[in-house]
């Protein structure tokens, strides 16, 4: 007896239609939904709301891994939804994805004043700053990250060594879940958007 694959061949063109999809064309605010066969639909269940699950997709040596939600509908159908993904480069050792940012972004101390920090690099757990000011910057301190289209994310950076004269690596963490998603899909957007390039 033949048994049924976790994902459909829809499923997964939809999967691969997403990775592939520049990110100006994909509405921010809509999540990416898969609908779920039966079987499939029945093994969620029995999970439960405890279980993290995730979608993990490798190539190019990276490694890409979406977050699921299981959401139930007025008719009590199951449906998977996608959140933004952690992004992996992959080598000797597995480590986050780094964005060299094509602007600097600047960061507001817990005052919402200019920080004197700009982060020339940006991962989901560090980045790469300049700083401006005479001395060192603070070795641990919350700090608001400018990004594009006004958004901002809360996040306290911990220094983890200095680079340079006026250039210092730092270990981030956000405050809150919504700026983990913020952070998450503006990293997601800048890949897919530098992954259309490449293609082009």
């Amino acid at each position: 007896m033949q048994s049924d694959p976790l994902l459909t061949q829809d499923e997964l063109d939809f999967i691969q239609q997403i990775l592939s999809k520049p990110s100006h064309t994909r509405r921010p605010s809509a999540a990416p939904q898969l609908a779920l066969g039966e079987r499939l639909s029945e093994l969620l269940n029995r999970l439960g709301n405890e279980e993290h699950l995730s979608l993990s997709t490798h190539s190019d040596s990276q490694h890409l891994s979406f977050p699921l939600r299981l959401i139930q509908d007025d008719q009590s159908q199951s449906r998977l939804e996608l959140g933004a993904p952690l992004i992996f480069e992959q080598g000797v050792n597995e480590r986050p994805w780094r964005l060299a940012l094509p602007t600097a972004l600047a960061l507001l101390d817990s005052k919402e004043r200019p920080s004197g920090l700009r982060a020339l690099e940006l991962s989901n757990n560090g980045m790469l700053v300049e700083y401006d000011k005479s001395g060192a910057p603070a070795k641990d301190q919350l700090l608001q990250l400018l990004l594009p289209r006004e958004q901002r994310v809360q996040l306290r950076a911990r220094l983890a060594r200095r680079v340079s004269k006026t250039r210092y690596a730092y270990r981030l963490q956000t405050l809150h879940a919504e700026d983990e998603q913020t952070l998450r899909q503006y990293l997601f957007d800048q890949h897919c958007e530098q992954q259309t390039v490449t293609v082009d």
